[in-house]
């Protein structure tokens, strides 16, 4: 019978693939993950391969995961995702500092990879508009209404100006959070919030280029916390 919705089926296969080389780069480790790329891809440039030949020269039992909870991505990995990327800023209040935080990280991915990411307001945005983006929130949930509407759904626990993670409740105006998750609309594509529990916490943020390869960093005056979530 035929496949009545291939496009979604891409989707399913396409996010599929992203989880299963992201798990394997943790397994492996940066180093020995990206060395495997290139030895596998230089020596297959002309070959027709299959993803479990790629499994084999990895050398590592491995069983296809499907998206399931958790997330499937570390915070840096939007930098290769500029492309399909858009920046949403709040604007229910602290929508100056949220504005100028998100032109300071629009500027920053402009100046090391030449790519311009639009900037939208929060409630220009809605489900359709960012189904098929990796979406940057900048402004914690009260003050990002696009943001809110996605609290739950990619599993973040900020209530007010205070966020919690990993069983750790942060609730001072220096501190924010870095923080990744999947598309909930679309495993393929990600999440990044980049939020503080005061604005110029968010700002700092923002100004911040270290962001980590980790599922969540925590800043506070320029100290760093980074982590997965268990």
């Amino acid at each position: 019978m035929a496949d009545d919705d291939p496009a979604g089926r891409y989707r399913r296969e396409e996010a599929k693939g992203v989880l299963v080389l992201d798990a394997l780069r943790r397994r492996l480790g940066d180093e020995k993950f990206l060395s495997l790329m290139s030895e596998y891809f230089a020596a297959n440039t002309t070959r027709t391969v299959t993803a479990q030949s790629f499994l084999d020269k990895a050398g590592v039992p491995f069983e296809f995961p499907e998206p399931g909870d958790g997330a499937a991505y570390v915070a840096s990995d939007i930098m290769r995702r500029l492309k399909s990327a858009v920046l949403v800023y709040g604007t229910v209040f602290d929508a100056g500092a949220n504005r100028y935080s998100t032109e300071q990280i629009q500027k920053r991915f402009l100046d090391a990879y030449e790519s311009a990411v639009p900037i939208r307001k929060d409630f220009e945005v809605r489900d359709d508009d960012l189904r098929d983006r990796d979406v940057i929130f900048v402004g914690r949930p009260e003050s990002n209404s696009a943001l809110a509407a996605w609290e739950r759904r990619i599993g973040l626990d900020y209530p007010g100006s205070a966020f919690q993670i990993d069983g750790g409740l942060h609730t001072s105006e220096r501190e924010a959070l870095l923080f990744a998750a999947k598309n909930p609309l679309d495993a393929s594509h990600m999440v990044v919030v980049a939020a503080g529990n005061a604005a110029l916490a968010t700002v700092k943020l923002a100004l911040n280029s270290d962001w980590s390869a980790t599922e969540y960093m925590i800043v506070d005056d320029g100290k760093t916390q980074s982590g997965f979530r268990r």
